[in-house]
């Protein structure tokens, strides 16, 4: 498996690298620390050539620095590392990174270090709307001090893209570490019309049970604590939110939904309002081209 992990040194990024160490994984991982270097940003605004050299110095240092602490957390493991320092914008360099080297995962820290990114939109929205790849955007829970099992909340939809997400899960030898639990949610689909119309409530939740069943006898394959859950919502997005905070997931993972424009810029769709809003990691899950 291809993975490249997008680290600025934070905080956010310490936290992205501690959690991919220690996700299991049955194959060997190829793995691309990408520090993205600032530099290049500074040119239009600084005559100083020689302070942009000691600028460009600081950050090759730095991720250096950055790529010993990773290889310290992968040692013993089965993988391959090698640091990659790239220059341009954030995350179009991340994207096209991760396209050009066919990786089949980002995994990145929620926030980065710059508080003007944290103002326009985060790298990590940004990475994960437009990669052609799986992203794993990281939000600390708490794992790494209390060493217990990995939670999962698995949203499931009956999609494409979920059957992808379920498919992706399959990769990792997850064992029975994790605790899965499958989620689908009911709404009642809102239909304008001066005909009036009714739902078999009754029918589409057990539509749904099955669905749910199905998704959780393949995963019982790759952990023996997989359970289903059922809730009713008007709001899909906040319904998986909701239920992975109260249930103190580490992870959401989803297929990833809405890659139009429309949904992109106008509209939003269910994965996007889930990383946003979201207090856990969530795991985009997207077939990439070719794959």
């Amino acid at each position: 498996m291809k993975i490249i992990l997008a680290t600025d040194g934070s905080a956010h990024s310490e936290d992205a690298a501690w959690l991919l160490a220690h996700l299991p994984h049955s194959d060997k991982l190829e793995l691309v620390v990408l520090y993205v270097s600032n530099a290049p940003n500074l040119r239009g605004s600084m005559n100083d050539a020689e302070l942009i050299r000691r600028i460009e110095i600081a950050d090759e240092l730095r991720a250096k620095s950055i790529f010993q602490h990773v290889s310290a957390l992968f040692e013993g493991a089965n993988a391959s590392l090698e640091l990659v320092i790239a220059e341009g914008h954030i995350g179009t360099t991340i994207v096209h990174e991760a396209k050009t080297r066919e990786s089949d995962l980002i995994v990145i820290g929620a926030v980065g270090h710059s508080l003007f990114e944290r103002m326009l939109g985060s790298i990590s929205d940004f990475v994960a709307t437009h990669a052609h790849c799986s992203v794993l955007v990281v939000r600390p829970t708490g794992l790494e001090t209390r060493r217990r099992p990995i939670d999962l909340c698995i949203a499931y939809d009956e999609s494409e893209p979920s059957a992808e997400a379920i498919k992706q899960l399959g990769q990792f030898g997850w064992g029975a570490k994790t605790n899965m639990d499958v989620v689908g949610v009911v709404t009642i689909p809102f239909v304008y019309s001066e005909i009036p119309y009714e739902f078999d409530l009754e029918e589409i939740k057990d539509t749904k049970e099955q669905a749910i069943g199905d998704a959780a006898e393949e995963l019982s394959k790759l952990s023996p604590n997989v359970k289903t859950h059922i809730i009713d919502s008007t709001h899909v997005g906040d319904a998986l939110v909701e239920f992975a905070k109260k249930k103190g997931s580490d992870v959401i993972v989803m297929g990833n939904t809405g890659d139009g424009m429309l949904s992109r810029f106008l509209v939003g769709s269910t994965s996007r309002y889930v990383l946003r809003h979201a207090k856990c990691s969530v795991w985009i899950a997207r077939k990439h081209a070719g794959a």
